[in-house]
Order: C-alpha cells, then structure tokens, then sequence
C-alpha cells in the first residue's frame, strides 16, 4: 500500500484530497491543526496528527527528501504538499541543535530514516573545525548549525566551519537568530549558504524575520508558497516565478513591521556593533562571576568564546517557579528549553533559566539577578 502525507487537511483541497486517496486504497498521513472534520468522515487507512507551529519545519524537512535520487512524485498546492514514496533511505548529518517533530512524522511514517548526528559534551568545549569534520560522513549533504547558542552562549566558528564544509560540496545553513544582535556580521566574509535572523531579537518588531541565501540557491530552490507578486506568469500548461527576491515574498509584505525593522537596524548602527560586543563581553564576565559565586546556583556551559546569555539551574528549585519569582521582583528572564529540549535531556534537566544581557543592561541589572535569585532561594528554604 502507498503512502501519502497531505498537510492542511481540516479544508479545502487538503480535505478533499484526503478523501480521495483515502478512498483509492492509500495509506494516508492527514496534518493540519484540527482534525475533527476528517475525523468525523471515519476514513479508512488515515492516520491523523495535529501540527500548530511545525508546518514551516516539515516543508523544509520535505525539501530535503525531495532531493533524494528516488522521490517517485510530489504535488504542491496552496496549503496542501502531498508527497508519494516508496521506501528509500535519505540520511542528514545534522550537526545542529535540536530534532524537530517533523523528522520523527517522516521516520515513523515512510520509513524515510532521517538521521541526526548529534554529538553532544557535557561540559561543553569550545567547537573547532576539527571537531566537525570528524562528525562529517560521505554522506552528509548539509551542515545546520547556530552561530550563537541560545543555551550555552557558545559562539561557534562559522567562517571555518564553512571553509571546511564547502571543501566537501556540503551546504552550510547557519541559525543566526541570537548571534545576529550580538556579533558582527559579514556575510561575504562567512561565506556561509544560507544565514537566518529573527528581527524581534535586533530590538525590532515580533513576528518579522529575514534570510539571507546565496543567489545560486535561490534561483535553484522552488519557492515554498505561492501568491501575490511571486508570479511572472501563469499559462494553463506552466507557470515562471518573479526575479529574486520576489520569487520568495508571496502575498501581502508586513510593511509596518519592515519599515519598524529599518529603524533597529540604524539605531544598532547608531550605537556600533562592536560597542555592544565589549558592552555585553563586559556584563556576561561580571554576570557569570556573582553567578558563580553563589550557592545552588549551577551555569550551563563555560565557553572560552561566548555570547551575552547566562543560562542557570538552582538546585531543588524548578527553572518556571525561578522565573515566576523572579518576575515579582522585577526580573524577567526566560525559563524553557530555549528551543533546544535535546540538550537539556542530555544534561537530565527539565529546563533551565536564562538571562540574555543587551546593550540596555547594566552591572546594577545583574546584582538585582543575583539578589532575586537570592529571594527566590530563601522561599524555597535553599542555601
């Protein structure tokens, strides 16, 4: 029996096209953020699954097994990507972060084996190039990978990092969404393929988000939605895509959040960003010795090259009750697994708190941590 992922099933052509293969003897894979109306036809041979922020990780996931020498037919419609296969192996050598429930859909349900190499040390050295090519394989096609941890404060060595991988035909894709506000950046100088950034993180608007792909990619990689100025032209027998960058900007722009983003990145300018890297370098050191000193209070990760992010677990005391507390008093921080639940399952941790320091923080910020953190220990009679 084939099989058939169809996302965006709760209606229109994604609900209509899960009947029909339902119907054609197909084993069908329905996603969409709710189910109850293909639940309710009682279809044999579908399985369903509820997806509310993962669809823009399963199209990229689906890209990449696209790539693979025997993907016998995709078809792509607005909002609905059905994908038939039989089974092959397509392996990523992800040197990167975290999984995303979308490798898990396609491992458990094709018997498409998305591998991710992650190695991981507890004690967090700092990551070389030589570090990475012992994890590289002849079959890795992409190295993803942060430029800045979120965890960890880590910051890793893209520019080698992608001397290396291009040396063996690998793509680089960089998650520069936490070193973009922190480090300067030179993307002829990094020479990485493809570079993200999220703008609410550069003090812009939520919601807004940029990246930056070499324009041979770009040209080569089909766009992920349809809409709007992204189309030249539209015959009943083919379709030609706008010139970059409109190839990729469908539907109405965020014009509002664009012209807000235009004004955080002059004010970052204004201010110089190796200003900010000697600012926040000065805070992270300062920060990192109270926290060291005081009692119960464990940092995750001492990298000699870090950013401005001190991540921290208090014994006995869970990271969401730390940053409840921690609010009362006028700090607010972060408590979660920062996008990054992996690591901390391999530290054996539920979560961990995390103070990100900025160019409007001061020492005076950080000793007001230190005490709240101090408040937060007596309520819960820890030392």
């Amino acid at each position: 029996m084939k099989k058939v992922i169809i996302t965006g099933t709760s209606r229109g052509i994604g609900f209509e096209l899960a009947q029909q293969f339902a119907k054609n003897n197909f084993q069908v894979l329905a996603l969409s953020r709710n189910s109850i109306p293909l639940e309710n036809l009682k279809l044999n041979n579908t399985t369903f699954k509820i997806l509310e922020l993962y669809y823009r990780a399963f199209e990229e996931s689906i890209s990449t097994v696209l790539k693979a020498k025997n993907p016998k037919k995709f078809l792509l419609f607005t909002e609905s990507l059905v994908f038939l296969s039989q089974k092959h192996d397509k392996i990523i050598d992800d040197l990167g972060k975290d999984s995303i429930e979308a490798s898990q859909i396609l491992n458990e349900y094709l018997d498409i084996r998305l591998k991710l190499r992650i190695e991981l040390e507890v004690d967090f050295p700092d990551i070389s190039g030589e570090e990475i090519e012992k994890k590289i394989t002849p079959k890795t096609k992409i190295i993803s990978i942060t430029h800045l941890s979120n965890v960890t404060g880590a910051i890793l060595p893209i520019k080698e990092i992608t001397e290396l991988a291009h040396s063996k035909n690998i793509i680089v894709v960089v998650d520069g969404c936490q070193g973009a506000p922190h480090l300067r950046l030179d993307m002829q100088d990094l020479d990485c393929d493809f570079y993200a950034i999220s703008c609410h993180k550069m003090y812009g608007p939520t919601g807004l988000g940029v990246l930056y792909g070499k324009k041979k990619w770009l040209e080569e990689l089909p766009p992920y939605q349809g809409g709007g100025g992204m189309i030249n032209e539209v015959k009943k027998d083919r379709i030609s895509y706008g010139e970059l960058p409109n190839k990729y900007e469908a539907g109405t722009m965020a014009t509002a959040q664009v012209i807000a983003f235009d004004q955080s990145i002059k004010f970052l300018e204004s201010v110089g960003i190796e200003n900010v890297m000697k600012h926040e370098a000065e805070l992270v050191e300062y920060g990192q010795e109270l926290l060291q000193k005081n009692n119960s209070v464990k940092l995750i990760g001492n990298p000699k090259n870090k950013g401005g992010v001190l991540s921290f677990t208090i014994e006995g005391i869970h990271p969401h009750d730390v940053a409840t507390i921690l609010d009362e008093d006028g700090v607010a921080i972060r408590a979660g697994h920062h996008c990054c639940q992996i690591l901390h399952d391999k530290l054996n941790i539920p979560a961990s708190s995390r103070a990100s320091v900025g160019i409007y923080n001061t020492r005076e910020d950080l000793d007001k941590l230190n005490d709240a953190i101090n408040n937060c220990k007596k309520i819960f009679n820890q030392k």
